[in-house]
């Protein structure tokens, strides 16, 4: 599914372009169909300041998809690159990994193992004043909590709308 939100500001409408991508796995045309789903926001974007957020199900540098409707979305978006305070280990399914696992989003303890899939990717005409992802560490007392959750991470990113 795909969403266009329009916020009020007091500067004008915010869109939020949410949705959730078709994981590139478990059937072959899958690959294909999780491009085209990222690839239907450049036919659909807004003359107004907008934000890409969701659950793109695509790691750029690992994983299976195909990264090249992400690059063209950051053709026209920010990617503030939010990073966790914590990341476990690259060992076990992370090993040999070639993104940065300050950026993983999701937790998987069997292969492909940790990887980011979840974005906020701001148009290029607004101010990213700070991002992260929401990882606890196991020893912080939100880490059962949100284990228990989801094996997802949350994603958050401020905007100067000024």
């Amino acid at each position: 599914a795909h969403w266009d939100i329009p916020l009020q500001t007091p500067d004008g409408p915010l869109h939020l372009l949410a949705f959730a991508a078709t994981p590139p796995a478990f059937e072959p045309q899958n690959v294909a169909r999780n491009h085209d789903e990222a690839a239907f926001w450049m036919q659909h974007l807004p003359q107004a300041p907008f934000a890409v957020i969701g659950n793109l199900n695509l790691d750029s540098a690992d994983g299976d998809g195909d990264p090249a409707a992400l690059r063209a979305l950051l053709t026209v978006t920010q990617d503030p690159q939010p990073r966790g305070a914590f990341q476990p280990p690259q060992t076990g399914p992370n090993a040999g990994h070639k993104g940065d696992p300050a950026l993983d989003t999701v937790e998987y303890d069997r292969p492909p193992g940790n990887l980011r899939l979840d974005y906020i990717l701001p148009s290029q005409d607004l101010r990213v004043t700070a991002s992260g992802v929401f990882w606890p560490a196991p020893d912080d007392p939100l880490a059962k909590p949100v284990a228990a959750a989801s094996h997802r991470k949350l994603v958050w990113v401020d905007l100067d709308l000024e």
